[in-house]
């Protein structure tokens, strides 16, 4: 189930915990990347779902990876 921000009730302001392994396991498999992905990309994105999916296509897009 979707980490939803507490103040929220939309899909445009879902999270994605880093802090908790399975939730990155299981955003990983749903956004078909790795978990160390999922990771790198809140890092860089911040963890808005919405946020990481377009970094995630971006990063990937641009280098040509599968992952």
């Amino acid at each position: 189930m979707p980490e939803l921000a507490p103040d929220t009730g939309g899909r445009h302001h879902e999270r994605i915990r880093v802090i908790d392994d399975e939730a990155v396991h299981r955003w990983a498999a749903r956004l078909g990347v790795t978990p160390d992905d999922v990771r790198a990309a809140v890092k860089a994105a911040g963890d808005l779902v919405v946020d990481v999916q377009e970094y995630l296509h971006s990063h990937h897009a641009s280098n040509g990876s599968d992952h």
